[in-house]
């Protein structure tokens, strides 16, 4: 028996009547985008989002390269930044119990490559430690679950001394409080089927030796 595509599953009572997904038909004659009714009104489970704000941050890390460099550091420059999560390193979002405060706590490492006597060398940071606490507005409600997200960028690593490397790592924060909910949306019924996904080159281009072969030939000199 071989082998057939699946036509069963889950099923629409509507369908998508060519909608897309992307940016809605743009009118020219309104100047705005305008995309035709929906066909049906669906109910979603998702976490909706009462209250959120963000902290961003400069900070300045120094390090002393007295231990790995050779004589003096001539450049620096900035490779990544990373959280670090794992047992010994937790990131924790929570509410502080009985205020209106969230706190998140977390651990990141930086790496920069820095040139010296001896030629272009790589650092890489231990687990730095970070603790961040706002003020939200609804913290006290029990039914909001809080949420964190944290986005590092190395900005900038430049020499500040014979051995001494400071780099500028950027932090965004975002806090969030959220709650499972249901929802009614407005929808098209399912996505359509996407698109066959392009064959994957071969590593080795195809051989076509040239017919017939002929031997090596010999140089004549003239």
């Amino acid at each position: 028996m071989g082998c057939s595509k699946r036509t069963g599953g889950l099923r629409s009572s509507h369908q998508t009547n060519g909608i897309q997904p992307g940016p809605c038909p743009f009118n020219h004659e309104t100047g705005q985008f305008e995309c035709p009714p929906p066909t049906e009104i669906v109910c979603i489970k998702v976490d909706k989002v009462y209250e959120s704000c963000r902290k961003v941050e400069m900070n300045t890390d120094i390090t002393d390269l007295r231990r790995e460099a050779e004589g003096e550091v001539i450049e620096a420059e900035c490779k990544d930044v990373q959280l670090v999560v794992d047992e010994d390193h937790p990131f924790i979002c929570e509410k502080i119990a009985n205020t209106n405060r969230v706190r998140v706590s977390f651990f990141y490492r930086f790496r920069f490559k820095f040139e010296d006597q001896e030629g272009v060398k790589t650092f890489t940071s231990e687990p730095i430690f970070v603790q961040k606490t706002v003020f939200m507005d609804r913290a006290d409600e029990k039914d909001l679950v809080a949420q964190c997200e944290v986005f590092l960028e190395c900005v900038e690593c430049f020499v500040s001394g014979f051995q001494e490397v400071t780099c500028c790592i950027g932090k965004l924060i975002v806090f969030k409080l959220v709650a499972l909910v249901q929802l009614l949306v407005p929808a098209y019924g399912f996505c359509p089927e996407p698109d066959l996904c392009p064959q994957v080159e071969a590593e080795c281009p195809e051989f076509d030796p040239g017919w017939p072969p002929f031997p090596p030939q010999e140089e004549v000199n003239g």
